[in-house]
């Protein structure tokens, strides 16, 4: 059998141990390469820090009662409409029954009022139809005895004459006299009729004033009414008001108030946010900012999916710079202003996709990094 010399061995065992040390400082050096151009390449490219934020929608007690339950905690998906909290409503029940009450009082008064009206507006016609017809009776009677005072005074005057040439005996002579002083007599009585006549006429005319009295109670009594219908429409509103509902989709951030306290209006119940409006707020260096554009695509990364970056568009830039704040941080050199730049997501998500959407992954306070594809050097 056939044996190398141990100097042999030894040289073919260096040998192979140099060959395998270049062969992994060859592959070490392409790693290095590789990671060295990929961080050049992310550094290239401007990266600040920035926060998941979203509009938040305080749910508040528009009327002020105690909190009979509340419907949500935090977490919660909730639906528009969707109850959030039932407010106690004995006292607006209470008060509703009273004004109804009210109303109807003051229906059966108004009932009563027109039947009033009624008559006494057709009584006050009546009177005033039958004292101008007394008056036109009394004015023809005064016409009738004036003509009749008339003819007793000319033969007064005339048998006065027939006296005095004594054609006539005295008892004709009294008889004539005796006439003419009635007819003077009824002629008075007349003309006192006639003035008794008119006033009987003006006061039936003056109640109208009663007619009109009437009928301003009646109004009153009408808007009484109105305004107390309006009240019952109100409180109507605030019974509705007792049941706090979301205003629309969306997930409860925080439950705010229990049962049983005493909530004001505007008191709040309870924060929401709708989840499709949640969106990046980060904040640009000003020697960066003109290279940035409404629309512009930017990547968001995060730390659950780091190697998974959601693509995103400026929506709002700032048009007033201000200092940096405290949390935000940034791979560039931090500088003393900077203008804030709000990153907005598509509303609509092919529902198709297995992959996770910006909404299924941003919370709202969460920290992630926005990528703008602008280069910094």
């Amino acid at each position: 059998m056939f044996t190398l010399p141990l100097s042999s061995v030894i040289i073919f065992t260096m040998r192979k141990r140099l060959l395998i040390f270049i062969i992994l400082i060859i592959l070490a050096a392409i790693v290095a390469y590789k990671i060295i151009v990929h961080i050049k390449s992310k550094d290239s490219l401007l990266t600040v820090s920035g926060r998941v934020e979203a509009t938040e929608i305080e749910l508040a007690a528009r009327v002020s009662g105690r909190l009979e339950s509340v419907l949500i905690e935090d977490g919660m998906i909730v639906k528009k409409g969707a109850s959030v909290a039932l407010i106690e409503d004995q006292e607006l029940q209470s008060k509703r029954r009273e004004i109804v009450a009210r109303i109807d009082e003051l229906k059966e008064k108004i009932h009563a009022a027109g039947l009033d009206l009624d008559y006494t507006s057709s009584s006050v016609d009546h009177s005033i139809d039958e004292a101008e017809k007394t008056l036109s009776v009394a004015e023809a009677r005064l016409k009738q005895a004036e003509a009749n005072r008339e003819n007793a005074e000319r033969d007064f005057k005339r048998y006065a004459n027939l006296l005095e040439k004594e054609v006539i005996s005295k008892q004709k002579y009294e008889s004539i006299k005796l006439s003419y002083e009635l007819s003077r007599e009824e002629l008075n009585v007349a003309m006192r009729e006639v003035e008794r006549a008119k006033v009987f006429v003006m006061r039936s005319k003056d109640s109208k004033k009663l007619v009109r009295a009437k009928e301003s109670e009646l109004l009153a009594l009408t808007k009484s009414v109105n305004q107390l219908k309006e009240s019952l429409h109100q409180v109507d509103i605030n019974i509705g008001y007792t049941k706090v509902s979301a205003p629309s989709d969306g997930v409860i951030l925080k439950k705010v108030s229990e049962p049983g306290e005493v909530v004001a209006p505007g008191g709040v119940i309870g924060i929401m946010i709708n989840p499709e409006d949640i969106h990046i707020r980060t904040y640009v260096p000003e020697k960066y900012i003109g290279k940035i554009s409404l629309n512009m695509q930017a990547d968001v990364f995060n730390d659950a999916y780091p190697d998974k970056p959601f693509g995103g568009n400026v929506c709002y830039i700032s048009d007033k710079a201000e200092f940096t704040p405290k949390e935000v941080q940034s791979y560039e050199e931090r500088v003393k202003q900077v203008f804030a730049v709000k990153i907005c997501f598509p509303q609509k998500e092919d529902s198709a996709s297995k992959n996770k959407t910006p909404y299924e992954v941003f919370k709202k306070g969460m920290p992630v990094d926005v990528r703008f594809g602008i280069k910094t050097r």
